[in-house]
């Protein structure tokens, strides 16, 4: 029985995080923490290269382009996302995080990704012949790229802005509230999305990654191999659209935070956290699971 309750395990899930993760993931990976936490043998750094491995034989099976293994693709591709989850959340319950072991997250995640991105539309050109998968692989690199990038440096940008309010647990709201209030709708569903962990920033790298590696190989194997064209594409622009409204809600954020006058100097964290850092992907992130200082997230 584990000696961590499930308190203490959410008390290690982030303020907020993508709706994949905190819908589709964290009520699975929250359980297996304590079962984990359990066995000196299971370690963040094993979880990691087990999601690693998980993601090379989902590349394999996407290579083949056939609709079942299409299928087989998807499920270890998200297999994989909700162990490399468990690895971050298991570091900070245990204490048993590492400077290598948060960059070995980090590391192994891109390669996964973009591992696992080529041989999809490597797999479905060697079906079809036709080389605009191959050109498709290629920009959806670049987002995924973008996504991650765009994340992880706003999130850096916009912790510190909430250190200088000093407020810096709930990063995000301080970014809302900074860029100006949002009456009506927009506010009402922001409002409701919190509530429930969930960031206002819907579609972001995490959202786009199982996109692109979960839904559109389901797509595929149910339909066409066109219908990699059509998700990675509604993906792709929604990708952009939501990285741009960030981009603009920060720019606002910190353009009013430059404004008011700073007569203390920025508050620091409290001890023993750690600053918020890019999300198990950023990506991610990455998985959404991204590093945050020595531990992984």
């Amino acid at each position: 029985m584990s000696r961590f309750s499930m308190q203490q395990v959410r008390a290690t899930y982030k303020v907020r995080d993508s709706w994949w993760t905190v819908l589709l993931v964290d009520p699975v990976a929250g359980r297996l923490v304590r079962v984990a936490a359990g066995r000196a043998w299971i370690t963040p750094n094993r979880l990691t290269i087990t999601a690693f491995l998980l993601g090379m034989g989902s590349a394999a099976a996407f290579l083949t382009g056939q609709p079942g293994w299409l299928i087989v693709g998807a499920l270890l591709y998200h297999v994989g996302f909700t162990i490399d989850c468990i690895d971050g959340k298991l570091a900070r319950l245990t204490g048993s995080g590492s400077v290598f072991g948060g960059w070995l997250d980090f590391f192994l995640d891109r390669i996964r990704v973009m591992i696992c991105v080529i041989a999809l539309f490597a797999g479905q050109f060697l079906q079809t012949d036709n080389a605009g998968f191959l050109f498709a692989a290629i920009a959806v690199v670049f987002l995924a790229l973008f996504g991650y990038v765009n994340g992880a440096e706003t999130d850096k940008a916009r912790a510190s802005l909430a250190r200088r309010a000093g407020d810096p647990v709930d990063d995000e709201a301080l970014l809302d509230t900074a860029a100006g209030p949002a009456g009506g709708l927009a506010g009402q569903v922001r409002r409701w999305l919190h509530q429930r962990r969930i960031r206002f920033n819907l579609v972001s790298g995490i959202e786009f990654e199982m996109a692109v590696l979960v839904v559109a190989p389901l797509v595929v194997a149910a339909t066409a191999p066109a219908g990699l064209f059509w998700v990675t594409g509604v993906a792709g622009l929604a990708l952009v659209a939501f990285e741009a409204a960030l981009i603009a809600r920060f720019w606002l954020a910190a353009r009013r935070a430059d404004a008011e006058p700073t007569d203390q100097p920025p508050a620091p964290a409290p001890v023993g956290r750690q600053p918020t850092a890019p999300d198990e992907d950023a990506a991610a992130g990455h998985a959404s699971t991204r590093p945050s200082g020595p531990i992984m997230s």
